[in-house]
């Protein structure tokens, strides 16, 4: 699928989408037939950071362990699908983080999976479907353990974080990705967000300046 093209950047001033972007500074681009709204990786740093408290309070209770998984099961699946959507990919109604990967690499997403991501894709996905309803079904702590630290790991590879990723302390690259965005935007943008755009452009901003970056949805495998 050929989604160069980001069609915010084409859309008329007059045209209520413009508008409403430019008025409120929604993090919300058209591209294709999609809409690409970048708060879904928001909301995946947010179930990783619930997670991660949730897991340093004791409760007696194995239980929340469920509560645990389920949180980082949605925090990865939400940034596959947030992936998907900055290339133009109408994403589809699952929860299965093995298909979204396969979509991610096959569609070219600016995005880095990590080997163990890509091993453990079936183990989060049942982490998604069991951890909420079945209540004989217990997440081993040493998953867990494990799961929070590769995760974060992921998320910091892709800039999916408070501080601002290294590419974008390249003043060639920030400046082209702020050409790109609305004036509301610009001035309403934390470097999280920031971050996120990054991802929704990268491609456009790859041909524009010259700089070497890992292949997108390629498999990393850690060191």
């Amino acid at each position: 699928m050929d989604c160069e093209l980001d069609l915010v950047m084409n859309l008329d001033r007059e045209n209520r989408l413009y508008q409403e972007i430019d008025r409120t500074g929604l993090l919300l681009f058209e591209r294709g037939r999609t809409v690409c709204d970048v708060r879904l990786f928001k909301s995946a740093w947010m179930d990783d950071q619930a997670a991660v408290q949730l897991y340093q309070i004791p409760f007696p209770d194995e239980m929340y362990l469920n509560i645990v998984a389920y949180h980082l099961q949605q925090c990865v699946e939400k940034v596959l699908k947030g992936a998907l959507e900055c290339v133009g990919v109408t994403v589809p109604n699952t929860h299965r983080i093995s298909k979204l990967l396969q979509m991610v690499i096959q569609n070219g997403a600016n995005l880095v999976v990590t080997q163990w991501l890509d091993d453990h894709a079936e183990m989060l996905s049942e982490w998604g479907a069991e951890s909420r309803y079945h209540m004989d079904f217990i997440v081993e702590k040493r998953k867990t353990d494990c799961a929070i630290v590769q995760i974060e790991n992921f998320l910091n590879q892709n800039g999916i974080r408070q501080q601002l990723r290294e590419e974008l302390k390249n003043e060639q690259i920030m400046e082209k990705l702020l050409s790109f965005l609305p004036q509301n935007t610009k001035r309403s943008c934390s470097e999280f967000d920031l971050n996120c755009y990054y991802i929704m452009f990268a491609k456009k901003i790859k041909k524009q300046v010259n700089t070497y970056e890992p292949e997108a949805g390629a498999v990393k495998t850690e060191s």
